[in-house]
């Protein structure tokens, strides 16, 4: 069986960051927007089949119930792969883009709300309500506490993964001590095991994946 290069820890994280727009490259978060109503798919005949509008709509249903504030990103993405000037990495990322669903809020947002992580922890909880479930148990990652950084010493990370109708969800939140940034990506399986290792390598522009 061909490994899935996409589902590694690092690949995962990676793709969330070079897919989620929205941030400038000083990290700074964009002007919060409301999320976009996404479309309901269409199919010839029965119920429609769990996609990338209903992968959305669990993660920001999940959200909102748990008290996250709307955070606009990702923008949407283009109806049809980009072509002419476009750069083969750009085409790539579009293919990625149009399977995967996002949310992510970052500093200026959560400084507003209070516990971001029991926010994180209760979007999970909703997520179950919808059917997801899990296959990586919640885990947490805390900083050496004798890190030369103070602040470094008291950061930390919390990650969990979920399936759902051949969908995988990580979500992460990252408590940098002055710094939270929430996230959660759903990548359709099948879309994402179509692509290379040399595809991986190009979208995140770096190798030895």
């Amino acid at each position: 069986m061909r490994r899935t290069w996409w589902t590694s820890p690092a690949v995962v994280a990676a793709v969330a960051a070079v897919l989620v727009t929205g941030c400038d490259s000083a990290g700074q978060a964009a002007p919060q927007q409301k999320p976009a109503t996404p479309a309901t798919p269409e199919t010839s005949a029965g119920p429609a089949a769990f996609g990338r509008a209903a992968a959305q709509a669990d993660i920001d249903g999940a959200t909102a119930a748990a008290g996250l504030p709307a955070s606009g990103r990702p923008e949407p993405v283009p109806s049809t792969t980009p072509t002419g000037s476009s750069t083969e990495r750009d085409r790539l990322k579009a293919r990625a883009a149009a399977c995967s669903a996002h949310w992510m809020s970052a500093d200026v947002e959560l400084r507003e709300i209070d516990d971001p992580r029991g926010k994180f922890d209760a979007t999970t909880a909703e997520l179950l309500k919808r059917g997801w479930r899990v296959t990586t148990d919640r885990r947490e990652d805390k900083a050496d506490a004798k890190a030369d950084d103070k602040a470094d010493a008291k950061s930390s990370t919390v990650s969990i993964t979920l399936k759902k109708s051949g969908w995988t969800l990580m979500g992460r939140h990252h408590d940098l001590g002055s710094v939270d940034m929430v996230s959660f990506q759903a990548s359709e399986d099948a879309c994402m095991n179509r692509f290379t290792k040399r595809e991986w390598e190009l979208i995140l522009n770096q190798e030895g994946l």
